[in-house]
């Protein structure tokens, strides 16, 4: 597989920080529900999902500008 671009892993960094923020978002909307405390269990619960993914992604740009500098 071709490695990306430093352009690209700039670019995808941006959009998972966007999206972390939106997520972050989220909580707080989730968290004005009827029942808040059920409401901020289940964001939590997909807000850590969602973080681990970006974290992945995050280490594999991290992996891909390494390999591209090489």
């Amino acid at each position: 597989m071709k490695p990306i671009s430093a352009e690209l892993a700039l670019g995808m960094s941006l959009a998972l920080e966007t999206s972390e923020a939106e997520i972050t978002r989220a909580r707080l909307l989730l968290a004005e529900r009827l029942d808040p405390a059920d409401a901020l269990i289940s964001a939590d619960r997909l807000l850590e999902r969602a973080r681990a993914r970006i974290q992945t992604v995050r280490l594999a740009l991290d992996d891909g500008a390494a390999s591209a500098s090489d």
